[in-house]
């Protein structure tokens, strides 16, 4: 018998209810990032970054220890609160750049330090060929004040026959407290003034013995002579001034009968050497209100002056000249008023 397909009968599907459009849930005890999200895992692991960073930047800041100029502050963000995941990561970044800059500056710093290693090491073995050069501790990052300084032996004279060496220093020149008040000596109107506010009432002494009289006046007359004399200079008795004269005026004779240049250095040193040791003289007198030198003083600033525009600079000669008279009258007003006070209201003086 032939077999007969029979079709199914049409069914209608059953409605879907809401909770069958859900996604199943997850098994118990896997927690992923698509179901659950916590940020306190990466907080604490921001943190710890942030403090393994600023240990790193201390740790930096100690081996870079007495250099200067290098930054080593950790700034924060805002007030005292609770910081984001953003703006942990933040700090963190900062602290990361913070760290290659320093260790940048450290790398540069220990070049150039060994650099000036090197050339202490080539000074002290040639000092001919490093003249007034000077290498400080702080360029070889050490701490203190000592120095490298190459020097002539013997000042102009070590300098004219090439003999140069090293000179280092002691260290760290010692502490000196504050210095006294300046308080300028009252002239003599205003004494006369505070004599008449004021005036002293003194009981009646009895009449001095000849013997008295006698040694009060060989005091006053020690006294005027004292005042006569010029003032003592810093170095006390050592003659240091005519020294310096007594060889300005030995390189100035020897400076003609040497071939150039040494020659004409040799003068100019004599020339300045003399120079400076009356220029000594001059403001040690001026100063202590013993002799007024305020023009020599005045043209010793306005003479320098001219010459400097006048040789070194292409300006004018007339205002080279300006220049120079501007500051001559400046420092003859300024050294007028301080010789003023020294002396007790006197404008000059011509003798002690």
């Amino acid at each position: 018998m032939p077999e007969q397909l029979l079709e199914p009968p049409d069914l209608e599907e059953a409605p879907l209810s809401s909770q069958e459009l859900l996604p199943p849930a997850p098994p118990e005890g896997l927690d992923t990032a698509l179901y659950r999200h916590d940020e306190r895992e990466a907080r604490a692991d921001l943190r710890r970054q942030i403090a393994a960073m600023e240990l790193a930047l201390a740790r930096l800041f100690g081996s870079a220890f007495p250099r200067k100029g290098i930054d080593f502050r950790v700034s924060g963000l805002g007030g005292p609160r609770v910081l984001s995941v953003d703006e942990l990561e933040q700090v963190r970044d900062g602290l990361a750049g913070r760290i290659q800059d320093v260790r940048a500056d450290l790398h540069e710093h220990a070049v150039v330090e060994e650099a000036n290693r090197g050339l202490i090491e080539r000074m002290t073995a040639d000092p001919d060929a490093y003249k007034w050069v000077r290498v400080y501790n702080e360029d070889i990052g050490e701490p203190g004040c000592k120095n490298w300084h190459v020097k002539p032996r013997w000042g102009p004279l070590g300098m004219l026959m090439g003999w140069w060496r090293v000179k280092i220093s002691s260290g760290c020149p010692l502490a000196e407290g504050l210095p006294p008040p300046d308080q300028p000596m009252p002239t003599k109107r205003q004494r006369r003034k505070r004599r008449r506010r004021h005036p002293r009432v003194q009981p009646p002494r009895p009449q001095p013995s000849a013997v008295v009289l006698d040694e009060k006046r060989g005091r006053g007359a020690r006294r005027r002579a004292r005042g006569d004399q010029p003032p003592q200079a810093p170095w006390g008795s050592f003659p240091l001034s005519e020294i310096a004269v007594f060889v300005g005026i030995l390189l100035l004779v020897a400076g003609f009968f040497v071939a150039p240049p040494q020659g004409f250095v040799m003068i100019a040193v004599g020339l300045v050497l003399g120079s400076l040791a009356g220029l000594e003289l001059t403001i040690r007198e001026h100063f202590a209100g013993y002799r007024s030198h305020t023009l020599l003083l005045a043209a010793a600033v306005g003479v320098p002056i001219f010459g400097v525009l006048f040789v070194a600079t292409k300006v004018p000669t007339p205002i080279c000249i300006a220049a120079g008279l501007a500051a001559f009258a400046g420092s003859a007003w300024l050294f007028t008023n301080a010789f003023r006070r020294r002396s007790g209201g006197a404008l000059f003086r011509l003798r002690g």
